[in-house]
């Protein structure tokens, strides 16, 4: 796998992820009081554990349950420009500048308690590396909302991270799992997240980072559904077809653990519609043959008490791109 520490700044998105049963892991990470000092948080954090998954699990909630996202410095950004580091001389005098600054964003972001996905990304990737464990800083696009479904043109302004542990790389995505979504609960985070699940919302610089047995092109990663936050929160797998651009004819269906008392629906600008659902033992499917719905839709879950949760996006009506 190759390094990269670029010198770039990025935009976010508010979604978050399900995982297996972290909290006492979670519980030890949160009691941690704040501190500037990288190495004794790092190791406070990671001593009572053996295994890298435990160590990054601990490093990953103690971030995103004590730095907060940076809106006035993205804005800023966004006003002035994002604009990349220019660095000059040898080989490795470049090399020094990049990681001389690296460590100035990290020394800031615990500063200020808070930062872009730079510098959540950055910080993360220290404090792994200080705990002995292999870790990346990935950068890329980030598909942040339904309408860009088919646009190819999504910017390279996000970041996140690759982990090696107990040796097998995981992906994660610290910025994604703040405040910015359910802060409550970071084990609904972008931690070791599927890779085909991640590729729905996340496509790397680098397609060694995208983890799949076959590399996605910008354009199948462009044409994929728009994943919302209840995708992996409600166990969402197996959906058909792995598109995001459909048409009424396509089999539109997807496997889920529905909680007792809820039912799938399909919503339009919020307001739920009467396509019919079929369930045949394994799948669950979508029958639009009979409607006139067009354009951005959403697959929902209708909980019990009445509150639909999004799982994730779709146009319908147009042709499918492969």
């Amino acid at each position: 796998m190759k390094k990269k520490f670029l010198s770039l700044f990025f935009i976010v998105s508010s979604l978050v992820i399900y995982g297996q049963d972290y909290s006492t892991i979670d519980a030890h990470a949160k009691s941690i009081k704040y501190t500037k000092d990288l190495a004794k948080l790092t190791d406070k954090l990671t001593l009572p554990y053996q295994d890298d998954e435990s160590k990054v699990r601990s490093i990953f909630v103690w971030i995103a349950s004590n730095i907060e996202y940076d809106h006035k410095k993205l804005a800023k950004m966004q006003k002035n420009g994002f604009k990349k580091s220019r660095f000059y001389g040898s080989i490795q005098e470049i090399k020094a500048q990049r990681l001389a600054q690296i460590q100035d964003f990290i020394a800031e972001t615990l500063d200020d308690k808070k930062g872009v996905c730079q510098d959540f990304s950055w910080l993360f990737q220290a404090m792994c590396l200080h705990a002995g464990i292999e870790c990346e800083f990935i950068t890329g696009a980030g598909k942040t909302r339904p309408t860009l479904i088919g646009q190819q043109n999504i910017p390279a302004k996000h970041a996140w991270n690759a982990v090696k542990m107990n040796g097998k790389w995981a992906l994660m995505d610290v910025t994604w799992s703040t405040g910015m979504g359910e802060k409550e609960d970071f084990g609904k985070g972008f931690f070791n997240l599927d890779p085909k699940t991640m590729i729905m919302s996340h496509f790397p610089d680098d397609a060694d980072w995208q983890l799949l047995d076959s590399v996605y092109s910008k354009l199948t990663f462009a044409n994929l559904p728009y994943l919302y936050s209840g995708f992996i929160k409600y166990g969402v797998s197996d959906i058909t077809p792995f598109y995001g651009k459909v048409n009424k004819l396509d089999s539109i269906g997807l496997k889920i653990s529905l909680p007792e008392g809820s039912k799938l629906v399909i919503s339009k600008n919020r307001k739920n519609t009467n396509v019919p659902v079929h369930y045949d033992g394994y799948r669950h499917y979508f029958d639009f043959s009979k409607s006139a719905l067009s354009g951005n839709i959403d697959v929902c879950i209708l909980l019990a008490e009445g509150r639909v949760e999004p799982l994730y996006s779709l146009s319908i009506g147009v042709g499918r791109t492969n």
